[in-house]
């Protein structure tokens, strides 16, 4: 994203966090426009939060690129922020031992507090990982890159670029389905998870397989990595890590005093972090975040030469075959992955034993049999559906609460129907998205014949007003109804126009406001 810069402020002398990143990494003006609005907006937005383990955002700004600057230099822009003397979690980690219990426990529960914090505000992090947890010389935890990373991995996303660290991604983050702050929960879960037993929860050689492990397999039982782990720390790492967020827990803290209780009744010992040998290898991360380098490993890290050892001279042609049979491997697997990131819905690849499945071929296929990797059978349309049913297709009945929703599968406008509905489609992955005014959109992924319906809860759409008066704890009536809260506050508010009233004694002052989904609209009022 840019780098990070300690610097003086000039009027009162403090020291502060200078966070560039550079807006010229996105080639298109009009994508680089919609950034910049948006990273201003979310920067305001992330600058409400006043909490003891949340990192302040203090200002925002821009500078743009001079007359005659290089090629593709179009400015940075600066989030300035506090300084935190300190460690981030990741490097402790790597050192050996880590940390003890007491003040692992003390980091949970601070984490776990901030981002309940700020999920009360509105606002949800989206990339919570032991490098955007930052651990004070006074043992404090504080997470930073709120707003900040949540705007520039969304934004590289849809440029068909993955920012952040994918190990620790929830799957609606993977699905690009509603983000809520049980993302988060998830996100802080698979750090428990890694620090108790030294091992990622899910992990894999490639950027597909990662995505197929977090959204469709269950990570490895964390007794078999760490003996010390009791049942009952098991049974909550399992809730809060489940696929659906409505399974976790109903907050970080919940999730964090559950785990402590659990801890009690085990005398759970904390793992020093395994050797990363299953994630996606650092070239094919960094061509997909943007990263601009890696940083060298400390100098006790580096291991020692081996031994040179000799081989025969008629070794040596073996060893070129197996070298560009090794080359040829990697641009298939590179080519792929590109293939992969430019399609419109992200839907992690099957198993390797379910492998022969796959319908969508690679950029360059080899010869396969005949049959394999058939085309898929097209979804039938709603006049295609009758009682009669072949082995090669089954039922699926999809529900949504509200009834009454608008589903469409695979994209298909001629496969449409009116929710509770059934559809008989052909064995495979398919996609269904359901549409209700007044609610969001929902998109799912599912399997035929392994997922033969889904229930869905649809949430309205909701934006936050936040209100800030001069002077404060005034009265704020929305719609005609008073608020219990007193300036400032906030408010989570449906979708749509609303009157807001504001009371000072006998004056008030009126406006209206434009909630849109997701979206934190600040008003601010002062009276002379």
């Amino acid at each position: 994203m840019g780098v990070v810069y300690s610097a003086q402020d000039p009027a009162i002398g403090r020291m502060v966090a200078i966070k560039s990143i550079r807006l010229g990494d996105l080639t298109d003006e009009s994508e680089r426009a919609r950034l910049r609005d948006r990273l201003f907006r979310e920067a305001q937005s992330a600058g409400i939060l006043s909490h003891p383990n949340i990192v302040t955002i203090y200002d925002v700004s821009e500078e743009k690129s001079a007359e005659g600057g290089k090629a593709g230099d179009a400015g940075m822009a600066y989030v300035f922020m506090e300084l935190v003397t300190g460690s981030s979690l990741d490097r402790l980690l790597a050192k050996s031992p880590p940390p003890n219990r007491q003040t692992l426990l003390k980091m949970f529960r601070e984490t776990a507090a901030a981002l309940d914090y700020a999920h009360k505000k509105g606002i949800v992090h989206r990339d919570i990982k032991p490098a955007n947890i930052m651990l004070h010389e006074d043992g404090t935890a504080k997470i930073t890159d709120f707003g900040v990373a949540k705007i520039v991995s969304q934004q590289m996303t849809q440029a068909g670029i993955l920012m952040g660290t994918p190990n620790y991604m929830s799957p609606e983050q993977v699905q690009t389905t509603e983000i809520t702050g049980r993302a988060d929960q998830f996100s802080l879960a698979v750090i428990v998870y890694e620090i108790l037993t030294g091992q990622k929860p899910f992990a894999a050689d490639n950027l597909p397989s990662l995505l197929f492990k977090i959204v469709r397999e269950e990570p490895t039982p964390p007794h078999q990595l760490n003996a010390s782990i009791g049942e009952a720390i098991e049974i909550v790492l399992r809730r809060s890590l489940s696929k659906s967020p409505d399974a976790r827990f109903e907050t970080c803290t919940a999730f964090i005093d559950a785990l402590e209780t659990a801890m009690k009744s085990s005398a759970w010992v904390p793992l020093t972090m395994a050797a990363d040998s299953t994630s996606p290898p650092p070239e094919t991360l960094a061509e997909t975040s943007g990263a601009t380098a890696t940083e060298p490993p400390p100098a006790e890290a580096v291991p020692a030469p081996e031994p040179v050892k000799t081989e025969p001279a008629s070794a040596k042609p073996k060893r070129l075959f197996i070298g560009l049979a090794a080359l040829l491997g990697l641009f298939i697997i590179g080519g792929g992955t590109f293939y992969w990131q430019k399609i419109h819905h992200l839907t992690p690849p099957p198993p390797p034993e379910a492998a022969a499945t796959i319908t969508t071929p690679p950029p360059a296929p080899s010869p396969v049999a005949p049959g394999e990797n058939a085309a898929p059978e097209k979804a039938p349309s709603p006049a295609a559906v009758t009682e009669a049913k072949s082995p090669a297709t089954a039922s699926f009945r999809l529900t949504t609460n509200p009834a009454g929703a608008d589903a469409t599968f695979d994209g298909d406008p001629a496969s449409r129907c009116t929710t509770p509905c059934t559809m008989v489609m052909a064995l495979g992955r398919h996609t269904v998205v359901a549409q209700f005014d007044g609610y969001r959109d929902v998109e799912r992924i599912f399997t035929l014949p392994d997922e033969p319906g889904l229930i869905v809860n649809l949430e309205v759409a909701t934006g936050t007003l936040s209100v800030v008066t001069n002077p404060a704890r005034l009265a704020v009536l929305i719609d005609g109804q008073e608020q219990t809260q007193k300036t400032p506050a906030s408010f989570t508010l449906s979708v749509g126009s609303h009157k807001v009233e504001v009371i000072r004694g006998a004056e008030k002052q009126e406006f209206s406001v434009d909630i849109r989904d997701g979206v934190l609209t600040q008003k601010r009022i002062t009276w002379n």
